[in-house]
């Protein structure tokens, strides 16, 4: 999902009852609105800035940040990421069932950081566009990496769920460690018009992609309207 200044800007209320819903008109904003939420801002970039070298002749944008006190360089080409000189290609990473492997236009690229806590090692979050036509914007390509500091073989590089969903729709508790939701569209009772988003969380262990048993139920003002929506239920 693309980044905007101010998140806080695409949320409404229902007038009326001081507890209603809140309506949403951005999942960056809903995503980050979460408690759990893992991730914030991303690392600050010019989008428009991307580089072609005669050694790295595809096109590429760089970015410079700190994770635990270490300076960390990260690339994004089309097809690959590189932090501090270590290469993860896209389409050899972990990818969630139903999801396939995309490039990404670095020039979309944003990337997020994240210190390790009791509940997780330090991650890594690369979101971007792909080429496509119909409804391919509502399909964002990411990529985590797990402990991105640690040896490259140690490194868990996953393709997380791409359906209105983001970096910043990775969580992370106590109890399932890193989380990030499968989102399918709810229809109406003859199946026709999409009324709303069902979010199942899923997280990574022992290799596997495994459910949670946490869900959350977002329902459309508008039925087939995607991007005003309101959450109405989670357990």
């Amino acid at each position: 999902m693309k980044s905007t200044p101010m998140l806080a800007a695409a949320l409404i209320f229902f007038a009326g009852d001081g507890g209603a819903a809140p309506t949403y008109e951005s999942y960056d904003a809903f995503y980050a609105s979460q408690p759990d939420a893992v991730f914030r801002d991303p690392i600050r970039s010019d989008p428009r800035t991307a580089y072609a070298y005669p050694d790295k002749p595809d096109l590429h944008i760089e970015l410079r940040s700190e994770l635990e006190g270490k300076t960390v360089i990260v690339e994004v080409a089309g097809n690959r990421l590189r932090v501090n000189g270590k290469v993860y290609r896209f389409a050899h990473a972990t990818t969630f069932p139903g999801e396939y492997a995309s490039d990404i236009l670095p020039t979309s690229a944003a990337v997020f950081l994240a210190e390790r806590t009791d509940h997780q090692p330090a991650l890594l979050c690369v979101e971007g566009n792909s080429n496509g036509s119909g409804e391919t914007d509502r399909h964002t390509q990411i990529y985590l990496l797990i402990d991105p500091m640690g040896q490259k073989e140690k490194v868990a590089f996953l393709h997380l769920p791409s359906l209105l969903s983001s970096c910043r729709a990775v969580v992370s508790t106590k109890r399932e460690g890193i989380s990030f939701p499968k989102n399918t569209y709810l229809f109406d009772d003859v199946q026709e018009l999409r009324i709303g988003l069902l979010m199942t969380y899923y997280s990574f262990k022992q290799r596997r992609f495994t459910p949670t048993g946490k869900a959350i139920h977002l329902t459309f003002v508008q039925p087939d309207a995607p991007f005003q929506f309101s959450p109405r239920g989670s357990k």
